[in-house]
């Protein structure tokens, strides 16, 4: 449910030590509390006073995240610790983590994260969409119906596209049109890759 508009690893920050990229998903269209999915997240592997401790804080999205290696190889495995500790068993509690281990501060003090940060909703590298389907993408006025393209807020285009999908108009595009270019276009390479083989064999 993503697609790269702009090469998203261009001006990153190299040799960090640790550098890691969480993304949040719109404040104003949701929070912890508010969404059902995210509190039952929360609920069920915290408890109620944790969830009560988050559940005006903004929904960061488990499902982009970017970082140098030792930073994304850290956070893996707390990640597969906090489905050990809670040992809950529910489809999309991965978010349930990512909040509580950031909101909780258990990354802060790893010697192989050196830097974390949160970006805002369409500020950063990868823009979460997922939050403002409730009404269509045009009309929130980050998506160009024409060039088919989103922007962050500041209108400069958005490197990676997450839940595109969850706007009609985009979808529609992206399965009726896009999706059957490039099928065509991929089978085009495979068919012109092959007969370059041919032609050297003979």
């Amino acid at each position: 449910d993503s697609f790269f508009q702009t090469d998203p690893f261009a001006n990153l920050p190299r040799n960090q030590n640790g550098l890691l990229y969480f993304f949040g998903e719109n404040a104003e269209a949701t929070r912890l509390g508010k969404s059902t999915k995210n509190r039952n997240w929360i609920l069920r592997s915290y408890g109620e006073k944790t969830l009560e401790a988050l559940r005006n804080k903004p929904t960061i999205c488990s499902g982009s995240t970017m970082g140098e290696q030792v930073a994304i190889e850290t956070y893996l495995r707390a990640m597969i610790n906090e489905w050990d500790e809670t040992d809950i068993k529910m489809t999309g509690a991965d978010q349930g983590f990512h909040n509580y281990l950031y909101y909780s501060g258990k990354l802060v003090n790893s010697e192989t994260i050196s830097k974390l940060v949160v970006w805002e909703q369409g500020k950063g590298i990868i823009n979460n969409l997922g939050a403002l389907r409730t009404k269509e993408f045009v009309d929130w006025g980050f998506y160009d119906p024409e060039k088919h393209e989103v922007y962050n807020w500041d209108g400069t285009l958005s490197p990676v596209a997450h839940q595109w999908d969850r706007d009609k108009h985009l979808h529609t595009y992206y399965q009726k049109t896009r999706f059957k270019l490039w099928t065509r276009e991929f089978e085009s390479k495979l068919r012109g890759g092959k007969l370059n083989e041919d032609t050297k064999e003979e």
